[in-house]
């Protein structure tokens, strides 16, 4: 039984080949997104520190398009407004002169006035006018300071025209519609500076020369108090057009930073639902859409049908030709499984060269029977991703919901088994989940649920069988096996052990168990005069990928005190698949000083090239080239060149199931120097063990007496 996923979520689309790996092409914009997010974090820092950046050049700042097109909208949005203002103040204005002083001029300045009002109104129109998209911003931006400027001059000109006369009331007037408009200006100016600093500055210079004209003190206090007001007039625009900078700064870099975490969590959220290779959905994603259908959304209780479908000469493509390969050819095996399907199913790249796939329609049963028997006849078409046409196949499991499981969680597991079954048939075809198969699925799922007690109550047991040195016989290791029988269920093999140890997840628990087992012997073993012979534990592949093996074993030989040298960890030649995610572990074994034996070779498709390519001890010739080696020439052929391969590389080589004295003399002949199995001597537990190597040891040293 697999765990189903912690979370909830489903799709009922199907993620086709070719869309996925463009969404996948499109991923690799994460890292530079995640530059623009540490940019728009270190930006939004920037900005919120206030004033630090007001002294810096402004053609260096973040977003400087957006903020001066942020400028001139509100500019644009603030003039009417000024315009309005201006006319207001001028007529205003005019009327109390004219009344108070009577000049000639007043008209004509007052027509100035008014004409650069309505000469920034009309180019306001014309501005408008235009879409966003046409301006050019920073053009705009200098007209609308050059019209600031211009509408500066008339107001400038009215102080200048009262040179000798600025004592007077008319002269108090004037002075102060010359700070009223200069205020409103600077007022109108707090986000873009220079438009207000080029209106207020001539008209509050102009005022200043004119009491400095007067020519007495009193008048040269005002003019000197006039420049001060200037001046701090000029700061406090630049500080505000630099606040309203920083705070876009800001306001722009968190629309940035939210728009780049939210596109990256959307490829992050693809990444982890999706197969990175083949762009199909994942395990996770798999998970999810069981638990989902059997949770209380709409499709909870309906029928469904699953299929699981595994390559079938998948590994011995990936070892002869290159995983390159291979990887074409999951992903072509992908498409051709894609292009069967209809919309509505779901598919799924479980790992390895395994896929499944959910049918869901109301026809799901026939439906099923006839998409599983198109998927085997797309594989039986040959595979040519290198340009020579291959052979791969598939075989698959199917299992109805609900008549193959009262649970969907169970569902999986019913077709698992179906997919174990056709395998087990000859490959190559559908096998449908049937009543012997549910007596199997039943068996498996009874041992997985009381496997934790039977670890913990002390029902597994550890048994030990020897290696034998060929030419004397002499034991020179023993090999740790589990074994297990169940009061109901009768002896369970080691490998239905395993399989209920990783579906509960006691990878660790089990290996814990067989190393104290392993460890208790070696020590007892030294205490009855045995001090060279080795002892021997199995670690799969998976338990180097989920678990803790490596920690484990090194603890428990520092605590029992054993030399690391009489330890040794065999693992299945399918290990040496992944030296990527192993190779840290098994070096870090070998650094310690334990030994490292490859199990069951030429059980697989393991090539030499990469035998070469690991450092081991020990490589153990699998039961399958052994048996009748003695009638059959190829085997020990194929014996002796592992037997001279071993010898070049310095590498102990053993020979598995020798069962008859045929098989032994044969290796023998062929140089083999160690053997295993049931002619030398059967799997027994530790007390056997002890009470041979005691005979072994008494009567060695009753020989030594006698010589």
């Amino acid at each position: 039984m697999k765990s189903e996923a912690s979370f909830k979520g489903s799709s009922n689309n199907i993620c086709y080949n070719t869309h996925a790996r463009e969404e996948l092409q499109k991923t690799s914009i994460i890292s530079t997104d995640t530059l623009n997010t540490q940019f728009a974090l270190g930006a939004y820092m920037g900005a919120s520190g206030s004033e630090v950046s007001q002294g810096g050049n402004p053609n260096e700042r973040p977003y400087r398009q957006e903020i001066r097109a942020e400028q001139l909208n509100i500019a644009l949005n603030n003039l009417p407004t000024t315009l309005i203002a201006s006319i207001l103040i001028s007529v205003s204005g005019s009327i109390v002169l004219d009344i108070e002083s009577g000049y000639s001029w007043i008209p004509w300045w007052l027509a100035a006035v008014i004409g650069t009002s309505v000469l920034r109104g009309i180019w306001l129109l014309v501005i408008r006018h235009k879409s966003v998209t046409v301006r050019n911003t920073e053009r705009c931006l200098l007209q609308l300071r050059l019209l600031a400027f211009l509408a500066g001059v008339p107001w400038a000109c009215m102080p200048l025209l009262q040179i000798g006369h600025i004592e007077t009331l008319s002269g108090a007037i004037t002075a102060f519609l010359m700070a009223g408009i200069s205020a409103g200006a600077l007022i109108q100016s707090m986000t873009l500076a220079d438009q207000g600093i080029l209106f207020f500055t001539p008209i509050l210079l102009a005022t200043a020369g004119t009491f400095f004209a007067q020519g007495n003190l009193a008048c040269g206090v005002i003019g000197a108090n006039t420049l001060l007001l200037l001046t701090m007039m000029v700061l406090q625009a630049r500080r505000g057009s630099a606040r309203f900078c920083n705070g876009e700064e800001a306001r722009l870099s968190s629309l940035a930073l939210a728009k780049t975490i939210n596109d990256s969590n959307r490829k992050l959220d693809y990444l982890a639902n999706h197969d990175s290779l083949t762009g199909l959905y994942n395990r996770a994603a798999f998970n999810a859409e069981l638990f989902a259908r059997s949770g209380n959304g709409p499709a909870k209780g309906a029928g469904l049908a699953l299929a699981i479908v595994d390559l079938d000469n998948f590994k011995l493509v990936n070892d002869t030709r290159g995983h390159l390969v291979g990887d074409k050819v999951l992903i072509e095996a992908a498409t051709r499984i894609s292009h069967a399907c209809q919309p509505t199913e779901f598919i799924a790249r479980l790992g390895g060269d395994e896929f499944a796939i959910i049918i869901g329609s109301t026809d799901y049963e026939q439906r099923a029977e006839a998409l599983c028997e198109l998927v085997v006849a797309e594989m039986e078409r040959p595979f040519a991703t290198d340009g020579t046409p291959f052979e791969i196949g598939a075989s698959i499991g199917l299992a109805l919901f609900p008549q193959d499981a009262d649970e969907l969680s169970q569902l999986f597991a019913a077709a698992d088994i179906a997919l174990y079954a056709a395998k087990g048939k000859g490959k190559h075809r559908v096998s449908r989940f049937d009543a012997d198969l549910r007596v199997k699925l039943e068996r498996s799922q009874r041992i997985e649920a009381e496997i934790g007690d039977a670890l913990a109550e002390g029902r597994l047991h550890v048994v030990f069988q020897g290696q034998h040195n060929l030419i004397t016989g002499a034991v020179i290791g023993h090999e740790t096996l589990i074994r297990w029988t169940h009061p109901e269920l009768g002896a369970i093999s080691p490998a239905e052990i395993l399989a209920a140890v990783r579906n509960a997840d006691m990878g660790d628990r089990l290996t814990e168990f067989v190393a104290r087992q392993a460890c208790r012997l070696l020590r007892a073993l030294t205490k009855v005069g045995d001090a060279t012979s080795t002892v021997a534990i199995n670690i799969s592949p998976v338990e180097f990928l989920t678990g803790n093996p490596v920690g484990i074993l090194l603890d428990t030989i520092n605590l029992l005190g054993i030399r690391p040298d009489r330890f040794e960890v065999e693992i299945t030649e399918d290990t040496i698949q992944d030296l990527k995610g192993v190779n840290a572990e098994l070096n870090r074994l070998m650094s310690f000083g334990v030994k490292i034996a490859i199990d069951d070779f030429g059980a697989g498709h393991s090539s030499l090239v990469k035998l070469a390519s690991l450092s081991f001890g020990k490589l153990k010739i699998d039961r399958s080239l052994i048996s009748g080696i003695d009638s059959r020439e190829r085997n020990a052929q194929l014996v002796s060149t592992l037997i001279s391969f071993g010898e070049r590389l310095k590498f102990q080589v053993l020979a598995e199931g020798v069962e008859t004295a045929q098989e032994a003399e044969t290796l023998r002949r062929l140089g083999c120097a160690q053997v295993q199995g049931f002619h030398y001597s059967r799997p027994m537990p530790a007390r056997d063990v002890l009470a041979r190597t005691r005979e072994e040891t008494t009567r060695a040293n009753h020989l030594r007496h006698v010589s």
